[in-house]
């Protein structure tokens, strides 16, 4: 069977994707066609013509390639499908702990709080009256991305300062659905390199504000999104509860 050149590239850049979502270092090709069955010269090739097209980069001389948030971009818009239900697989300890929440604040702030714990990122959340939660801060500087200087500088100016990260929560109230802005689709340069992903929850049927999480673009966006989703339902039981 013959494969397209479009089809071809996404499968190599799928592989590439997971592979370097689950090791944090730049990909080889004898790696990638070993995964995929396929010669090295034929994932050189791909590999060339993802890197220019913006799809891939070499962070360093002799080095493999990582994708970069255009690659991000493409994998997402081509998965095929997200992970079912991941909410009743997780501990039914974190859904007893946000159901012991009466007060319309304490909701939010605890399912921030419990989308971090999950998740491993920093979870957030925007109240109807415009304040903002977040929990986690420290998952986000684990991740060896953010081990150099800069990029952590970067992100405790955005989590500290506030304000632009409320804008950026703000921006999505007006229409329903999952926004998933990948690195330099975030509007603030302390984004970069960082994706978030927004969902919006309502209260009485009426969209109250989103939570989400801010993580870096290596994750496991199969897996984030539907999490994230799942907590917006819960939200708009309880919240109903009220």
């Amino acid at each position: 069977m013959t494969i397209d050149k479009t089809s071809r590239e996404n499968m190599v850049l799928e592989a590439i994707v997971r592979m370097h979502v689950k090791t944090a270092i730049p990909v080889g090709s004898k790696h990638i066609a070993e995964m995929l069955g396929l010669s090295s010269a034929t994932i050189r090739n791909v590999m060339l013509d993802l890197e220019k097209e913006g799809f891939l980069k070499q962070p360093y001389t002799s080095a493999g390639r990582i994708p970069t948030d255009l690659g991000y971009r493409r994998y997402v818009d081509n998965m095929h499908s997200f992970e079912e239900s991941p909410i009743p697989a997780l501990d039914s300890q974190i859904i007893h702990y946000l159901q012991k929440k009466k007060l319309f604040e304490e909701i939010i702030e605890a399912t921030s709080h419990a989308i971090s714990q999950i998740t491993h990122y920093t979870g957030i959340a925007l109240s109807p009256k415009n304040k903002l939660y977040f929990d986690g801060t420290y998952h986000m500087l684990e991740q060896p991305e953010f081990s150099e200087l800069s990029m952590s500088r970067d992100f405790l100016k955005i989590i500290e300062e506030r304000d632009d990260l409320m804008n950026l929560m703000s921006m999505n109230l007006d229409g329903e659905g999952t926004v998933i802005r990948i690195g330099r689709e975030n509007i603030f340069d302390e984004l970069r390199e960082c994706t978030t992903i927004t969902t919006v929850y309502k209260f009485k049927d009426h969209i109250s504000g989103n939570i989400g999480v801010i993580g870096p673009m290596r994750m496991k966006y199969e897996k984030v999104v539907p999490i994230v989703e799942s907590f917006a339902e819960v939200m708009n039981d309880m919240l109903e509860g009220i």
